[in-house]
């Protein structure tokens, strides 16, 4: 790479970046009182991810003997 490359890359990265965090700064934003001022929505109820049937009880029973 010659050296009259490397300024002008260096500089479009800082840029890149530059506009990258000004984005994400301005993407926060300041919202209206009201919205703030909610309270926030109960959690929904977590699924059930594993239940204990008859099948997975017998199951366990002959891991273990």
């Amino acid at each position: 790479m010659t050296e009259s490359k490397k300024p002008a890359r260096r500089t479009f990265l800082a840029g890149l970046l530059t506009g990258a965090g000004a984005v994400a700064a301005l993407s926060r934003g300041a919202r209206p009182a009201a919205a703030r001022a909610e309270a926030p929505a109960p959690a929904p109820a977590a699924p059930v991810l594993y239940r204990r049937t008859e099948d997975v009880e017998r199951y366990y029973r002959t891991l273990y003997r």
